[in-house]
């Protein structure tokens, strides 16, 4: 009868013929009955325990339960190990038709009875689950956390299924280019042990990450693929959700490129047909695919143009989704925002964005690191796309301004105000930069051992980063956002009012930029966005040859003619339109990050503040009595010594690090405990991997992601360094960087160059900027001053914050 079981199970998953398992299964039952009593109870618990696998395996998870249930009573009370896999297949069950409570309770049960029977493939399983429930529930960093235990549970067997899991945790946290990634590696090896339903589980959610990264073919073709391969092994409802996806890939590049209204329509239709379809297969993970369906349905119609067919879908499903995956949520309140901006009703459709806004930071509240804060973002780049298109065709520029920072201040700050205790990480950190120190020494000597420390330091430093993305949050306050009526006050309250904040964005092509001063708010096209690209390019280029004393004087003269320039023409396209007199405060993401806004022609000698938001800033004055600072000198900067003691010499009592003494500890602790941090040293800004962007001290690069979670006093730092003041922007808007990070936890301004900064030139700017900063306290006033004599362009930037603006 064993042998018919498990006949019974390899059918199933070699030909997916239900009818013939079953027949299968009741002859065994058969026989079961048919045996001695004293057998019989354990017999026909094995058949009940088998019989709910394949039910399990062909979708029918809500069948299955009492066939599990029926098994786990036939045991003996001292038969752990059946008893724990028969939890954890309940607890399976249970998670997939969403009722999670009851999952948690099985599955708990499942790791204990296996960690008492020292069954450790049992107890991982179980932790994995408890992993998944915890995603389902919101809880990211204790999913992950979850999940790891499970590996060290069963540390040599990581399997396809673990990193399917794991990546469906990072999808829905936003780190979806992580997800994407590990699925991408995970679907083949799914395919090739027979995980039939596992795969179209991977390559569904791959779908999803690809629709999400802006790849809509391939989303679309993927999607179809986890369809059929959903509907050979019957699993209907999921079916039914990728059919759904099919349809949601196509919607983004029909904003892009307008499709017809008959095209719309047939869409829509099938929409509402694949939510009958789902209505009856029923819910899957706690979400009804017939919910999902209808927010695509709403969409479409409104491509249509047929907002009362739109109203109509949108009437059918609940007023809220309280138990659907954080992404459909929002998707929901998008779908809600969307339909109100189509009738005219601006102020539903605002509070459609609140709500999911708010939604999003109640999510982002639960993330302790910078990274996984920023991340979770992707899932709001529609919501407050929307928002920002509706309020441009208000053609009011309060609301423009008003959308623009309610989106961005969601992700504003940090998600944890304490460093964890991880001293693991902190061991790989040291690890990864003992390799790169030595990579260092060794230079050009031998490039292929440089290559090879180097690769060894970046998997460290993957380690570290997603062992970062299980702390949790406790900070609970997310930044209230800066309205515009608000700064109009704030600006009112000045004693002059010549001073500007410029808000820039990207819109269908096109830079435009917010104007507002105490008297108003106006808005206008700056120019194509390609052209500001190819200028700030061409700038970068030109900082670089300038820099170079590598290359000949003649080429250099004409690096510097070009550098002057094309700074005038960035000057005549951003800034001359403005007619900023005063103060400038500038908020801008990409293509600006590398705009050395200080050195454009007409902000010589004037103050100049930059961030990616409008930020609070110092709302009272200015502290008064010694402050205190550190300066410190990395390895291979020319000038860096004599820098770093210039700039030491002009505050009393400073603290100087040089040599061997300038090593990462205590440069970190200084940048928790002084008023002023001075960095002469090299750095890069790491694109890919922005959290790595790092400053070079004697034992090797402190990295960003040390900082992670350090508050820092509301600090001034100046980053000696070329081009750290780098950011990138990642997946949703926000930017990641040192210098971003940096004020994410305190402080009020980072002073950093945005392109090559000569050394020689650093160490004659550097005294002169802290001389002005010991006597005003000012970092925008230093450093206006400190360039306004230098006779070459010097790409340093005051990245901070709108002074005045209070934190509550």
């Amino acid at each position: 009868m064993r042998s018919r079981l498990g006949l019974a199970l390899a059918t199933y998953e070699n030909t997916v013929d239900l009818e013939m398992t079953t027949s299968m299964l009741d002859r065994a039952a058969d026989e079961a009955e048919a045996a001695p009593e004293s057998i019989r109870r354990g017999l026909v618990g094995l058949v009940s325990g088998q019989r709910g696998v394949i039910l399990m395996r062909s979708g029918q998870f809500g069948a299955s339960l009492p066939a599990i249930s029926a098994s786990l009573a036939a045991h003996d009370e001292d038969d752990l190990r059946s008893r724990a896999i028969d939890h954890l297949n309940r607890g399976v069950a249970l998670i997939q038709i969403g009722r999670l409570g009851e999952a948690l309770e099985d599955l708990e049960w499942a790791r204990r009875l296996a960690e008492e029977d020292r069954n450790a493939r049992t107890q991982s399983f179980a932790l994995h689950n408890l992993g998944y429930v915890r995603h389902l529930m919101g809880d990211l960093p204790g999913a992950l956390m979850a999940m790891e235990d499970a590996l060290a549970a069963l540390p040599d067997e990581s399997t396809a299924i673990d990193r399917l899991g794991r990546a469906e945790v990072l999808f829905e946290g936003g780190l979806v280019a992580a997800a994407e990634e590990l699925l991408t590696t995970t679907i083949p090896d799914l395919a090739a042990a027979r995980l039939r339903p596992e795969r179209a589980e991977a390559e569904y959610y791959r779908a999803k990450c690809l629709l999400i990264l802006n790849r809509f073919e391939e989303a679309a073709r993927l999607a179809a693929t986890a369809r059929r391969h959903y509907e050979r092994v019957g699993h209907e409802a999921r079916a039914v959700l990728a059919r759904v996806l099919e349809l949601e890939a196509m919607l983004e590049p029909a904003r892009r490129s307008p499709t017809l209204a008959r095209t719309a329509r047939r869409r829509a239709t099938s929409a509402l047909v694949v939510a009958q379809e789902g209505d009856t297969a029923g819910p899957v993970l706690g979400l009804d695919p017939g919910h999902a369906a209808r927010l695509v349905a709403v969409q479409w119609f409104l491509r249509a143009g047929d907002v009362d067919a739109a109203q109509t879908a949108l009437a059918q499903l609940p007023r809220r989704l309280t138990t659907a995956p954080l992404s459909l949520r929002i998707q929901h309140y998008t779908a809600q925002a969307e339909l109100a901006f189509a009738t005219g009703d601006r102020a539903k459709g605002v509070r459609a964005v609140r709500s999911g806004l708010s939604l999003l930071a109640d999510h982002r509240s639960r993330l302790g690191s910078v990274e996984s804060v920023t991340a979770a973002a992707a899932h709001g780049v529609d919501l407050t796309r929307l928002d920002v298109e509706a309020a441009a065709r208000s053609r009011r520029p309060a609301a423009l301004f008003d959308a623009l920072e309610r989106g961005r201040a969601t992700f504003a700050g940090t998600g944890r105000v304490t460093p964890p205790e991880d001293p693991e990480a902190a061991a790989l950190l040291t690890e990864a930069r003992g390799l790169l120190a030595k990579a260092r020494e060794i230079g050009a000597a031998n490039p292929r051992e440089r290559e090879r420390l180097t690769r060894r330091a970046a998997r460290i430093q993957d380690e570290v980063r997603e062992r970062s993305w299980r702390h949790a949050g406790n900070a609970g306050a997310v930044q209230r956002p800066v309205t515009s009526k608000e700064l109009r006050a704030v600006l009112d309250r000045r004693s002059d009012d010549t001073t500007v904040v410029a808000n820039y964005l990207v819109m269908d092509g096109m830079l435009r930029c917010v104007r507002v001063d105490a008297q108003g708010v106006t808005s206008y096209d700056v120019a194509p966005e390609k052209t500001i690209t190819e200028s700030v390019r061409r700038l970068g280029a030109d900082f670089a040859m300038a820099a170079n004393h590598l290359i000949p004087p003649p080429l250099r003269a004409a690096a510097r003619a070009s550098l002057e320039r094309n700074l005038k023409t960035i000057d005549d396209l951003l800034l001359v339109p403005l007619a900023a007199q005063g103060d400038l405060y500038i908020v801008a993401r990409e293509p600006l990050l590398s705009v050395p806004w200080s050195s454009l022609p007409s902000r010589s000698g004037l103050r100049t503040a930059v961030n990616s938001h409008v930020a609070r800033g110092r709302a009272h004055a200015r502290p008064s009595g010694k402050r205190r600072l550190l300066a410190a000198a990395g390895p291979g900067v020319e000038h860096g010594t004599a820098e770093a003691r210039a700039v030491g010499e002009q505050w009393p009592g400073a603290t100087v690090l040089t040599g061997e003494d300038a090593v990462t500890e205590r440069v970190r602790t200084a940048l928790a405990t002084h008023d002023v941090v001075h960095l002469a040293t090299h750095g890069q800004h790491d694109a890919d991997n922005p959290l790595f962007a790092s400053i070079d001290l004697a034992d090797g690069p402190l990295f960003a992601h040390e900082l992670d979670g350090t508050p820092l006093p509301g600090s001034v730092v100046i980053l000696s360094s070329c081009e750290v003041g780098g950011s990138t922007q990642v997946l949703g808007g926000e930017l990641l960087g040192l210098t971003s990070v940096l004020l994410r936890l305190g402080a009020r301004a980072v002073i950093a160059s945005v392109a090559k900064l000569s050394d020689e030139l650093a160490a004659r700017v550097m005294p002169r900027l802290h001389a002005h900063l010991r006597e005003t306290d000012d970092p925008e006033a230093a450093l206006a001053a400190a360039l306004a004599d230098v006779a070459e362009p010097v790409p340093l930037v005051c990245f901070s914050s709108v002074e005045g603006l209070s934190a509550d």
